[in-house]
């Protein structure tokens, strides 16, 4: 019996093996191929879409589903945890800037710009999805609601750096862009835990209202005292002491958010953004951050792509037009980025549109969300998440090679060079 207990435990490593091992072939590949013009997620899940079925049977007959469903949420915890931290609210006060794309200099309000094509934004969804409502398994409503927020949902973890990679962040269109990526996270990720609370109305509410109450008093408390640059003091002498308070506080408030019974990437997300405004030390963020990407995030996206039948789901001609429609709803609910052609250019504003519309991490969760709670169907939710791909590699290979920013992207840094 002790030598079947001792196999089961070393077996328990298998999934992860699997997982990593993978993960660091398709480095590999990318860099071989030179493919680094791709988003490296993407590659992930395709790779996920490959094995799935041999995956899947290999898991069941080592009866390990649960060991990756733990790998799976342990993962996405700590993506939406660096998702909030990467909400910068400090770029919002950025209110005035100018800008000379055109003939003629502008002063553009950065914040209210934003703002008022987020908004656009999202009432472009809510059409386009009550355009599509006969996809939905049931309560049509709710599923134009949650659709409308996915479709208008951006992935800023992944579109700020790629800003910041190609020298853009500081320029006031790459401002803009940041803005309406971190406004689209903040607003779909809160809706998501409230529908998630509106759909269990019969829980514990004493709970909810503890969770709202240790947020705001967290984070105002945190706000005013820069707590983190204390406890970097007491800390001062103690190995690892401040990533083991970091992970503690993400587990606690995923815990505390699923417990409450909104969705438990809530929880991972706010965790990001008090330990943000703490100010702990950068180091501490940079060296869990390497971790997170390095370890928790391909297997995560990996496991994204083993839970889609990519043979069972084309054998259907359907499923894919499925596919393509909401390739293009992605791209069409950012028609109100069109508004910034009062000061860019049109080969400013295209990458810029396909950029904005670049998210995986909502269609994801909507998509667990959808089929919980008998609003998609698991074919369209599947199709929500692979449109979502086919739109990030689209919008990262626009942003990787020179045409058709480059020419932007050449003023601003000859702008720079003149200046200095």
């Amino acid at each position: 019996m002790m030598v079947l207990a001792s196999e089961y435990v070393t077996g328990f490593f298998i999934p992860i093996i699997i997982l990593l091992g993978l993960a660091s072939i398709s480095s590999i590949l990318i860099s071989i191929f030179k493919l680094k013009f791709l988003p490296t997620f993407a590659i992930e899940i395709l790779i996920g879409l490959l094995i799935a079925r041999w995956f899947n049977n290999y898991l069941a007959e080592l009866r390990f589903e649960q060991v990756a469903a733990g790998i799976y949420v342990l993962s996405l915890s700590m993506i939406m945890f660096l998702s909030g931290y990467e909400v910068d609210f400090d770029i919002f006060k950025e209110v005035i800037a100018e800008d000379a794309e055109k003939s003629s200099t502008r002063h553009i309000n950065i914040f209210r710009t934003a703002l008022f094509i987020s908004i656009l934004t999202y009432l472009f969804s809510v059409i386009i999805s009550i355009g599509i409502n006969r996809f939905f398994a049931n309560n049509q409503i709710l599923g134009i609601i949650l659709l409308a927020f996915v479709f208008a949902s951006t992935f800023a973890a992944m579109v700020v750096p790629i800003l910041h990679n190609e020298n853009l962040l500081e320029t006031v269109i790459g401002k803009i862009i940041a803005t309406i990526a971190n406004l689209s996270e903040i607003v779909s990720i809160g809706f998501l835990t409230v529908l998630m609370i509106a759909l269990e109305v019969d829980r514990k509410y004493a709970v909810i209202f503890l969770l709202l109450a240790i947020i705001l008093v967290l984070y105002r408390v945190i706000r005013k005292y820069k707590i983190g640059k204390i406890f970097d003091k007491i800390a001062e002498g103690i190995d690892h002491l401040v990533t083991r308070v970091i992970i503690v506080l993400i587990l606690f408030l995923v815990f505390l958010s699923d417990y409450s019974g909104g969705e438990y990437i809530l929880g991972a997300f706010f965790a990001g953004m008090f330990v943000r405004h703490t100010q702990f030390s950068e180091e501490v963020v940079t060296s869990l951050s390497r971790i997170i990407y390095g370890v928790f995030a391909p297997m995560f996206f990996i496991l994204v792509g083993t839970r889609i039948d990519i043979l069972h789901f084309i054998q259907d001609v359907s499923n894919i037009w499925l596919v393509v429609i909401l390739f293009f709803a992605y791209l069409l609910v950012e028609l109100p980025v069109l508004m910034l052609l009062k000061w860019y250019n049109l080969n400013t504003i295209i990458p810029s549109m396909v950029l904005i519309s670049c998210t995986v991490i909502v269609p994801i969760a909507a998509g667990h969300i959808g089929l919980s709670h008998n609003l998609f169907s698991e074919t369209f939710s599947q199709a929500m998440i692979l449109a979502s791909i086919l739109v990030c590699i689209l919008g990262t290979i626009l942003f990787k090679i020179e045409f058709p920013f480059g020419n932007y992207k050449k003023k601003y840094k000859g702008h720079q060079e003149n200046y200095e």
